[in-house]
């Protein structure tokens, strides 16, 4: 590098061109338009994709990767666009076209080495609109491919942690929706935990590992048989060990006056620990309840982690929060009042 050219006495110095303002940088140009659907994916849906990974993989690496790769490229263009289309905030349905110009132009690309995060980027663009959908369906079996013959567990790092958590994400999600076993089973994943761990992210992923082998029991050919009576007493022992190692972070700490259906709202001063408790409750009325009332006794104790879990939902809590809970709370709504379920309608509609 060459040494920086030292003015003399009384001339003016001029400092170097910035660093990032070179026109010819990277692969991509932008546009007005681009520019604003880049920056709209960091300040939102990104931040959903980091909720349980404090290395922000998606908010500081793909903003990096989308500069040199059109398929990134459009994958983020299509996927900010699409949460414009549905946000109640935008008023423009052009962002509609725009999303689904960008989703074309990103399945038009060829295998690609950041393969794994565009499928991520695309499912999660197609689970905006259609959980059902024969393409979701397609594209997330496509994606399981993927991580298998890629290798990607629990045990890797970076890019590949991060989609590997935000595929189980998918999972479980779909596994909600179609009422059977996760695809990839959870003793696949290779996760290890350490005992005294504090950190929200994977206290967080941690709690996602147990609803992941709880769906795959309760929606497995054992789910409806008396034999399964002990291990869900074991999946509580369980989650009662999770929770005592958890700080103070994960207790929510309740305010304002409750509603005319007794909800009241809750603050946690860490988001992902407030998705975690909010999965801590889900899980419990799967227990309880899935596929069947397991004892006419638990109903009391439903209610309960019901309204625990609306309680986290309805409260002031970032977009991240609300959009990963929904899953949650679409499948709860059996299980709590006619006033939760407009609570969980309303709270779908903000979230987008």
């Amino acid at each position: 590098m060459r040494a920086p050219t030292i003015p003399a006495a009384g001339q003016l110095y001029i400092p170097p061109a910035t660093v990032g303002t070179d026109p010819t940088l990277g692969t991509i140009s932008l546009t007005s338009a681009t520019a604003f659907l880049l920056q709209t994916y960091t300040r939102t849906v990104a931040t959903w994709m980091d909720l349980f990974d404090f290395q922000s993989c998606y908010q500081l690496t793909v903003p990096q990767l989308v500069l040199k790769s059109p398929l990134m490229f459009h994958c983020v263009c299509a996927f900010a666009a699409n949460h414009l289309a549905l946000s109640n905030t935008s008023s423009n349905p052009a962002w509609q076209f725009v999303a689904v110009k960008h989703y074309g132009e990103a399945l038009s690309m060829p295998d690609h080495e950041h393969a794994l995060t565009a499928s991520i980027l695309l499912l999660s663009y197609e689970i905006q609109g259609a959980q059902r959908s024969e393409d979701y369906r397609r594209h997330f079996l496509g994606l399981t491919g993927l991580i298998r013959s890629r290798r990607i567990t629990a045990q890797c790092t970076g890019m590949d942690r991060a989609n590997f958590w935000i595929y189980v994400r998918h999972e479980i999600a779909l596994s909600f929706s179609s009422e059977k076993p996760l695809v990839l089973d959870p003793l696949e994943w290779k996760v290890t935990w350490n005992k005294g761990e504090t950190r929200e992210d994977v206290l967080g992923n941690h709690v996602v590992w147990i609803v992941a082998r709880v769906v795959n029991l309760i929606y497995g050919p054992d789910g409806q048989s008396a034999s399964s009576k002990a291990k869900r007493e074991a999946f509580l022992e369980e989650l009662e060990v999770w929770r005592a190692g958890l700080s103070e972070t994960f207790v929510g700490i309740p305010y304002g006056d409750k509603d005319d259906e007794g909800f009241r709202r809750v603050y946690f001063p860490v988001t992902a620990a407030a998705a975690a408790a909010f999965w801590y409750h889900i899980v419990h009325v799967l227990l309880y309840a899935e596929p069947m009332l397991q004892d006419e006794s638990y109903v009391p104790l439903i209610q309960e982690q019901a309204m625990q879990t609306t309680n986290i939902a309805i409260s002031d809590f970032p977009a991240a929060l609300k959009v990963f809970s929904t899953h949650g709370l679409f499948y709860e709504t059996g299980y709590n009042t006619r006033a939760t379920v407009k609570h969980l309608q309303d709270l779908v509609e903000q979230s987008h």
